[in-house]
C-alpha cells in the first residue's frame, strides 16, 4: 500500500505532528474493511486495509485519545498539545458498509457552488476522515458540455447560453433547467475544468471511487433546429421554468452525442466505473408504457457497456420506475436510497444493490430538527439480513453547514455496524465539541433531544416565520416546510441555559451552538408575536396589531445582530465567496448575483415560483431582505387596515401552499424590492461581537415571554396548536 497520500493528509491536518504516527497496511476480515488504533517505539500506529481506513484511524485517534471534534459549524480547526498521547492499548474497528456515498446534487448548489480548492481540500480530508469513499463529483462537467457542444456545431455564444451559471448548475445536470443565470465568458468554463480536475485527482489520490456524471438525454432546446430528424421532445417545464428538451434514448443521436459527452469527461477530468443519470427526473416520458421504459434502461445501459464495459450506473431512489430498474443486469446498477424510505416497498430494490441513505435537510435552512434516536438506533447488520442486496450508507442532505450535532452522529453511524447508546455518545460529543464533561452540558444535549432533536422533528425542516415572504395566511415559509414548531421552545430554552451554566467549555464549537440554539429559540418566539399580530388584524384591533408588529421586527433584529457574530451565519461570507470566484468585476457581478438569486427568489426572475426555498436565518439577510419584505408588509396593512379583507380572496390557486409571487399590487411591489436587493447588495465589513454576551443580553430580554403554545386564527391550521408535546 502507498503511504504517501495519507502522510500528506496527516500533514496538511497536523502540521507540527505529522512525523510523530507511523503507518502500517492490515487485511480485510470477512471482506470488511478495518483499521486500528495503537502505539510503537514511542510513536502513534496507524493501520488500515485501505488509504481510507488509515484516514478514519487518524481521526478516531484524534476523537478518542485528543477529543477533537472536526465540524462546518464552530471547530474548523484543531488545537492540540505539544506533546501528542501515545494510546495505552491498540483498538481495532472494522467497516461493514462497502460504501459510504456522500452528497447530493443540489448540495453543490445550496452549499458548495463558490468553494475555491482550499475550502474543497478541507472538504476532501473531512470525507476520509469520516471514512467517506464515494463521493458525487460533478464539478467541471460544465466544461464537459461546453467542449462537446462546440464539436456537435455550437458556436461560443450558443455553447455559453445553455449553460447554467454556478449556483445553479446542479439542477441542469438533473435536467430540470437550462441556461439560467448563464455565465458573461469561457472563464467560467476554464475555471470548472481546473477545479474539477484537482477534486477528482485528490479524491482518486485518498482511495476514494468518485460517482461521476452519466447521461440520460438532456440536450439543449436548439439541438431541434440543429438535428430536426432526431425524437427531441419538450418537458412541462419544472416550478415555472421553460421546457427542457430531452433526446429519446431510442434515437441513434442518443448514442453518438452520450458518448461523446462520455468521452470528453474522461478526456478532461479522467473517467471511472460508476456514472450517475435519473431518466425523466422530475418529468414524465415522452412514451406511456413499461415496454417504453424497459428499452430506455437497455439503451442508457448499452451507452454506458460501449463506454466502458465494467462501468456502473449509479440511480437515485427519487425518480426510480421499475421497468428501467429491471432491464439493468443487477451487476450493472447501484441505486441510491437517498432517504433511506423505498427499500421497504420494493422488497430491497428487487435484489439489486442500494445504499441506504439520509437525507434530512432541504435546500440549505439551518432550522435545528431531525431524529437523533432512530439515528443512533440504526444497525445496518439488521438492515443487511432484511435486504441482502444493502451494500453501503449515504449522507445525501441537499445543504451542509447546519445541525452539527445531528450530522456529526450521522457521520459516525456510516460506518458503525450495529446501533449505539446515545445516551455515551452525547458524554463523549460534549466533551470534544465543548472541552468540559460538566454536566450541564450533557444536560443540555439531552434537553435537544427531547425538543428540537425528537423524533416528531425528522421530517423536514420547522419554516421560519421570520423568512417567510409576508402574507395574513401563511402556513409555511417554503414549499416543503411547516411553522407547526413540534416541540416544547421552554425546552429548547432550558437546554439553551444549561449550555450558558458551562463555566469550563472553551472551544469554538460551544460558541457557534450558543449562537445557533439561543437563534432557534428567538425564531420560534417570533410565531407567537407574528400570532399576536395576526390576531389583532382579524379582530380589527389596530393597536393589537401594530404593538405586534413592533415587537416582531425588534426580535427579527436581534437576531440578526446575534448571528452576525458567527462567520458562518452571515450572508456577507456567501456572497463574498461568490464575488472572489470572478476574475474581474462582471464575473463577480454575475456570480454575486447568482448566488443570491438561489438563496432568495431561486428563479425565475419574473416570476419566481419555489422563491424562499432555501431561506436562511443569515444576518443581512434577516435585516435586509426579510426584514423590509415585513417592514412593507406591516406599513402597508396599517395603511389600509379598515378596508383590508379578512378573507382570503377565491379563486386564487395555491402552488406549494402558497399564493402565487405576483397575485396582487402589494405582492408585485414586494417583488419589485426583493429584485432590488438581488440587485444591488453589497456585503459589507462584518460587524461580529461576543456571541456569549449577545445570548445573555437576548435570554434576559425574551426568555420570561417563552410560551409553549399559541393557535392561528386564519387558514388550515385555524385552532391548531403549533407548539409541542413535551
Amino acid at each position: 500500500m502507498e503511504y504517501q497520500n495519507v502522510y500528506a493528509l496527516i500533514k496538511r491536518v497536523l502540521p507540527a505532528h505529522a512525523e510523530r504516527f507511523l503507518l502500517r497496511g492490515m487485511a480485510k476480515k470477512d471482506g470488511c474493511s478495518r483499521y486500528a488504533v495503537g502505539g510503537e517505539a514511542g510513536r502513534i500506529l496507524l493501520q488500515g486495509d485501505c488509504a481510507i481506513s488509515l484516514c478514519m484511524a487518524l481521526y478516531r485517534y484524534l476523537q478518542e485519545e485528543c477529543h477533537v471534534n472536526l465540524s462546518w459549524c464552530g471547530n474548523r480547526e484543531i488545537a492540540l498539545p505539544e506533546r501528542l498521547p501515545i494510546p495505552k492499548q491498540e483498538r481495532q474497528y472494522e467497516t461493514p458498509q462497502q460504501y459510504r456515498v456522500y452528497m447530493n446534487y443540489c448540495t453543490f448548489g445550496y452549499s458548495a457552488c463558490f468553494w475555491d480548492w482550499a475550502r474543497w481540500e478541507k472538504e476532501i480530508d473531512f470525507m476520509a476522515m469520516n471514512g467517506i469513499n464515494m463521493p458525487l463529483s460533478i464539478i467541471g462537467t460544465q466544461g464537459v458540455w461546453f467542449d462537446t457542444l462546440m464539436e456537435y456545431g455550437f458556436t461560443e455564444e450558443e455553447a455559453l447560453a445553455y449553460l447554467s451559471g454556478p449556483a445553479h448548475w446542479p439542477w441542469q445536470l438533473m435536467t430540470n433547467i437550462e441556461g439560467v443565470m448563464p455565465p458573461v465568458d469561457r472563464r467560467y468554463v476554464e475555471q470548472s475544468i481546473a477545479l474539477g480536475r484537482r477534486i477528482l485527482e485528490r479524491e482518486r489520490e485518498l482511495g476514494m471511487t468518485p460517482i461521476q456524471q452519466g447521461y440520460s438525454g438532456h440536450v439543449p432546446r436548439l439541438f431541434q433546429k440543429k438535428f430536426p430528424k432526431a425524437h427531441i421532445v419538450e418537458t412541462g417545464g419544472w416550478c415555472g421554468f421553460p421546457p427542457t428538451a430531452q433526446l429519446d434514448p431510442l434515437d441513434p443521436l442518443f448514442t453518438r452525442f452520450g458518448l461523446s459527452l462520455l468521452k470528453k469527461q474522461e478526456e478532461l477530468l479522467g473517467c471511472g466505473r460508476y456514472l450517475a443519470c435519473d431518466p425523466f427526473h422530475e418529468n414524465a416520458p415522452s412514451v406511456k408504457g413499461k415496454a417504453y421504459l424497459t428499452r430506455v434502461g437497455k439503451a442508457i445501459d448499452q451507452l454506458y457497456r460501449t463506454f466502458r464495459p465494467d462501468s456502473v450506473w449509479v440511480m437515485q431512489s427519487w425518480s426510480l420506475r421499475r421497468s428501467i430498474v429491471k432491464a439493468v443486469p443487477e451487476k450493472r446498477l447501484l441505486i441510491l436510497d437517498i432517504n433511506g424510505a423505498r427499500a421497504k416497498g420494493t422488497r430491497g430494490f428487487w435484489g439489486y444493490p442500494y445504499i441506504s441513505g439520509v437525507l434530512h435537510n432541504f435546500g440549505g435552512k439551518n432550522s435545528l430538527h431531525g431524529d437523533v434516536a432512530a439515528a443512533a438506533a440504526f444497525s445496518y447488520h439488521l438492515q443487511q439480513k432484511k435486504h441482502p442486496a444493502l451494500v453501503g450508507t449515504g449522507l445525501f442532505m441537499e445543504g451542509i453547514n447546519q445541525n452539527p450535532l445531528f450530522y456529526e452522529l450521522q457521520l459516525y453511524m456510516l460506518t458503525q455496524p450495529v446501533g449505539i447508546s446515545l445516551e455515551r455518545w452525547l458524554a463523549d460529543y460534549a466533551l470534544r465539541r465543548y472541552g468540559s464533561d460538566e454536566a450541564c452540558l450533557r444536560e443540555a444535549l439531552r434537553l435537544l433531544c427531547q425538543s428540537c432533536y425528537a423524533p416528531q422533528t425528522s421530517d423536514s425542516e420547522r419554516g421560519s416565520i421570520l423568512c417567510a415572504r409576508p402574507d395574513w395566511w401563511l402556513d409555511r415559509a417554503a414549499p416543503n416546510d411547516t411553522i407547526e414548531i413540534r416541540y416544547s421552545n421552554r425546552t429548547l430554552l432550558r437546554a439553551l441555559d444549561k449550555l450558558l451554566g458551562a463555566k469550563q467549555a472553551h472551544k469554538d464549537g460551544y460558541l457557534f451552538d450558543l449562537c445557533d440554539v439561543a437563534r432557534q429559540v428567538l425564531s420560534n418566539h417570533a410565531l407567537s408575536l407574528h400570532y399576536r399580530a395576526m390576531e389583532g388584524f382579524f379582530r380589527r384591533d389596530r393597536a393589537q396589531f401594530q404593538s405586534a408588529a413592533d415587537a416582531f421586527l425588534e426580535l427579527l433584529e436581534d437576531v440578526d445582530r446575534l448571528v452576525e457574530t458567527r462567520p458562518e451565519l452571515r450572508l456577507s461570507r456567501w456572497v463574498e465567496r461568490a464575488q472572489q470566484a470572478g476574475e474581474d468585476e462582471a464575473m463577480a457581478a454575475c456570480y454575486r448575483e447568482s448566488a443570491l438569486m438561489l438563496i432568495t427568489l431561486w428563479g425565475p426572475w419574473n416570476n419566481p415560483v419555489i422563491f424562499d426555498y432555501a431561506w436562511r436565518e443569515w444576518s443581512g439577510l434577516l435585516r435586509d431582505f426579510y426584514g423590509m419584505r415585513w417592514r412593507m408588509f406591516f406599513d402597508d396593512t396599517l395603511a389600509r387596515f379598515d378596508t383590508l379583507p379578512r378573507e382570503r380572496t377565491k379563486g386564487i390557486k395555491l402552488i406549494y401552499g402558497r399564493g402565487p409571487f405576483d397575485a396582487a399590487p402589494f405582492s408585485h411591489k414586494m417583488g419589485e424590492s426583493e429584485r432590488a436587493f438581488i440587485r444591488q447588495y453589497r456585503p459589507a465589513p462584518p460587524q461580529g461581537g461576543d456571541t456569549r454576551a449577545a445570548v445573555v443580553e437576548l435570554v434576559e430580554k425574551y426568555g420570561a415571554q417563552i410560551t409553549d403554545g399559541v393557535t392561528l386564527p386564519y387558514g388550515k391550521t385555524k385552532g391548531k396548536r403549533l407548539f409541542g408535546r413535551n
